[in-house]
């Protein structure tokens, strides 16, 4: 159904009570199909009033001398009856104006039976007890629907099968309530409202869901990512009704998502509050670190307790003392990622290819060096079977060649004895080649290819390679 409402009634009518009830009705947030409102120039009348009879949840007929005397009128009243007679619910509002009941019940004894409300009670009382039969009190999907118009939505009417997309969407998430929950919403989701039993609290959660639902299906088509500029996620989250209160709310969550809004000056609206959470880590981190905690040194620099959370790793000036390894799997993959939210987007290989591109320069230079050497160490770009099968999504074709690149690197202990072959290097190429298109960079695949083989890159990866084989050589 298009509307909640479409009004029957005889041209003489508008201006005595029609138009203006049309208009108090619709800002009730009732949607009404009302000739003024709905029919343009050019549009077929007899098709346009048929599709408002037959997508409208009911009619208003207003029933008057007027409406007696007139054939169209009455040939949309026949069209409301056959659809209240096929389908056995009450979908017909009589509205009695200037009429008694013997002037109704000589048109039709039928109509005559119906409770109907007259219009010499007053224009607001008729849109008042019309409104309370089309919108009852206390319906879950009626006060859903009123706090999404209140966020500036235009939602289709509550009998659209779209809100049974949101009444799932409302109850997806099966982690929720456990210490893993944040997994369980997907990515640029976040906690819903509590589950309730009451309609008002039932009404917000659905609510929130229907945002969500939208702004996560907006965030995979832009798409929007770690890679993604801070001025088009902050577009993105200020486009998005309900998001931006949202994200000020679960800012863990924010910088789950969008980790570059970390980075000092990238934080928009959000910066102050960033700074702030940052400070208290910091804080706790330092005091930690002073009584000789072992929390957190296997992953820093210096193998000592680190200066703040991982997820401030990119504000602080010495990157919270972490390995370049770890600063990389934070950023791509979500801090905390054992129970985080889901946050990657593309394959590993591709994010190596945005920061060897241009097109990741407009993160400040320590940060991109450290997210440039922490990819090479971390050393889990190579593609293989499995990461093939994850970008068919994406349209990346296999070939012949696929997966010859990473096995050269996997067959070599040492940089030195890295030997590739024809097809290894036509597999690099080909596979950074579709991560340009892909993330529409600068530069095309050879490109990307050069400036990883004629840098240190393969060399870090090594390095990487060797202290993580020493480090399972001493547990072992």
């Amino acid at each position: 159904m298009l509307h909640d409402v479409f009004i029957s009634h005889a041209s003489e009518d508008k201006d005595s009570l029609v138009r203006s009830l049309a208009e108090l009705l619709r800002d009730q947030h009732i949607e009404v199909w009302y000739d003024e409102f709905s029919l343009k120039v050019g549009d077929s009348l007899r098709r346009s009033i048929d599709q408002g009879l037959s997508q409208s949840r009911f009619g208003i007929v207003v029933l008057s001398p007027d409406f007696f005397k007139k054939q169209w009128s009455q040939w949309e009243l026949d069209g409301l009856v056959a659809r209240q007679n096929s389908g056995g619910a009450e979908v017909i509002l009589p509205v009695w104006h200037q009429v008694g009941r013997d002037e109704v019940l000589n048109f039709s004894p039928s109509l005559a039976d119906k409770v109907a409300v007259n219009s010499s009670l007053g224009l607001d009382e008729v849109a008042r007890r019309l409104a309370a039969v089309i919108r009852p009190h206390g319906s879950t999907l009626v006060i859903a629907r009123e706090h999404l118009i209140d966020y500036g939505w235009t939602p289709p009417v509550i009998s659209d099968d779209w809100w049974l997309d949101v009444a799932a969407a409302s109850e997806s998430n099966d982690l929720e309530g456990g210490f893993q929950e944040p997994m369980g919403w997907g990515r640029w989701g976040f906690p819903l409202p509590e589950r309730s039993k009451v309609p008002e609290d039932r009404g917000w959660r659905m609510a929130c869901a229907a945002m969500q639902m939208t702004w996560q299906e907006a965030a995979e088509s832009r798409p929007i990512t770690q890679i993604t500029h801070p001025d088009l996620v902050h577009e993105f989250i200020a486009s998005q009704p309900g998001l931006d209160e949202t994200c000020a709310g679960n800012l863990r969550y924010l910088i789950s998502y969008a980790p570059q809004l970390t980075i000092p000056g990238f934080g928009g609206s959000y910066e102050e509050e960033i700074e702030a959470a940052y400070q208290r880590s910091r804080a706790a981190c330092l005091a930690r670190r002073a009584e000789g905690s072992d929390f957190g040194k296997a992953l820093t620099t210096d193998k000592r307790s680190p200066i703040c959370d991982d997820e401030f790793a990119l504000r602080d000036p010495e990157f919270g003392r972490y390995d370049a390894p770890n600063i990389a799997c934070g950023f791509v993959q979500g801090n905390s990622v054992a129970n985080g939210p889901p946050v990657i987007y593309y394959s590993h290989i591709d994010y190596v290819a945005w920061v060897l591109s241009d097109d990741s320069t407009w993160l400040p230079a320590p940060v991109r060096e450290k997210l440039r050497r922490g990819m090479a160490e971390w050393g889990v770009w190579p593609w293989d079977s499995r990461e093939r099968q994850a970008i068919e999504e994406f349209g990346f074709e296999d070939q012949p060649f696929t997966g010859t690149f990473a096995q050269a690197l996997y067959d070599s202990p040492t940089r030195s004895a890295l030997q590739l072959s024809s097809d290894a290097l036509r597999d690099l190429e080909h596979r950074l080649a579709f991560s340009a298109s892909l993330l529409d960079l600068s530069e095309d695949g050879q490109e990307i290819c050069e400036r990883l083989l004629n840098s240190d890159f393969l060399d870090l990866y090594y390095a990487g390679q060797d202290r993580r084989n020493k480090r399972r050589n001493a547990r072992s």
